[in-house]
């Protein structure tokens, strides 16, 4: 079994879009405790460094020996807005268009890094937001590396924002260019009565609503995967680390809004453990769909939503790991 990660990375320092908004959320007392590891807290309160490419090689190796085999990373375009002529944003979304590409940095990294070849990535694509040629070229380019993960050989794509048979067609074309065919998995919740999702390979998801404590939120991510087995589609199931916004209900970002009620705390081992065992559970139960041999967690660095693996700024400055050692110490132990 292959389990990657989602990475969405907005560990960013103030001065940029996404990272004052971080700054807002997390620079305090109260969510300190969600502050990546190598936050940094001064006479002026705590703040968020820009890494270095030691830095984020020292971020993958945390990853890698946890067992994590790969990240999806949000692939945002790095062209100019103007340059941006495939497809088209969504209306909610296109105030953003100026500052996606900040969001590119730990990807870019990434790429730059001889880390690469001991943990895959593979790239989620936004069916909401333009794109330029040299963006998909870039993408593309990269489909065929040893470090781009694959499903039966194909690269692996997923597609955050719906269903979009188009959309698919556009980087498959990209795609083929180069020799590849893609394996696109989109991220859908329940399907529309009478649509037709021929065109996608399979379907995953990004995270899971919290209902309850961690163990009762365990179980809405085992019945979610369950839905989406009405699209008639192989299922990459959902391994949820958790999900509690309240950062962003307290001080909410202008682009998605959330629910103000309970959430789970953060998960303990145990919790960690029971995860996995529904994961098990739901791959054995249906294995005609459950059959890509691959999984994706939520999440690493998803500080805000409360979904992350990424070591933690401990009360003294130090490294908190727990979650990862219990993510890495489940791993070893449930059996696939």
């Amino acid at each position: 079994m292959r389990i990657g990660v989602i990475n969405w990375d907005a560990s960013l320092p103030k001065d940029t879009y996404f990272g004052g908004f971080t700054h807002n959320t997390l620079c305090n007392e109260k969510y300190a405790c969600r502050l990546p590891y190598f936050a940094l807290k001064d006479e002026n309160g705590y703040r968020i460094p820009v890494r270095s490419k030691a830095d984020y090689d020292a971020e993958l190796s945390y990853a890698i020996n946890a067992g994590i085999d790969f990240f999806a990373y949000c692939w945002y375009p790095d062209s100019a807005p103007s340059e941006r002529t495939v497809w088209k944003d969504a209306e909610m979304y296109a105030f953003l268009k100026e500052h996606y590409a900040e969001l590119n940095l730990a990807r870019n990294m990434y790429l730059e890094s001889e880390k690469r070849h001991e943990i895959n990535m593979c790239a989620i694509v936004f069916s909401v937001n333009s794109y330029s040629e040299s963006d998909f070229e870039a993408l593309t380019d990269i489909m065929g590396e040893d470090f781009y993960e694959k499903v039966d050989g194909r690269p692996l794509v997923m597609i955050f924002g719906g269903y979009s048979s188009e959309f698919i067609d556009i980087v498959r074309d990209f795609a083929r260019k180069k020799g590849h065919n893609p394996y696109f998995a989109f991220i859908g919740f329940c399907p529309t009565d009478g649509a037709d999702y021929s065109n996608a390979d399979a379907v995953t998801a990004y995270a899971s609503d919290c209902i309850g404590d961690f163990r009762q939120h365990t179980d809405n991510t085992y019945l979610a995967n369950e839905r989406r087995l009405d699209f008639g589609l192989p299922v990459i199931p959902l391994l949820s680390m958790g999900w509690n916004p309240m950062p962003r209900v307290e001080k909410p970002s202008p682009w998605v809004t959330y629910e103000h009620k309970e959430y789970a705390g953060q998960p303990t081992e145990e919790d960690i453990e029971y995860s996995f065992k529904r994961l098990k559970e739901f791959i054995n139960n249906h294995p005609d769909k459950a059959n890509t041999d691959h999984a994706i967690a939520f999440a690493w660095n998803e500080f805000e939503e409360g979904g992350y693996l990424c070591p933690t700024l401990g009360k003294n400055g130090e490294v908190n790991d727990t979650v990862l050692q219990g993510f890495a110490r489940a791993r070893n132990k449930i059996q696939f």
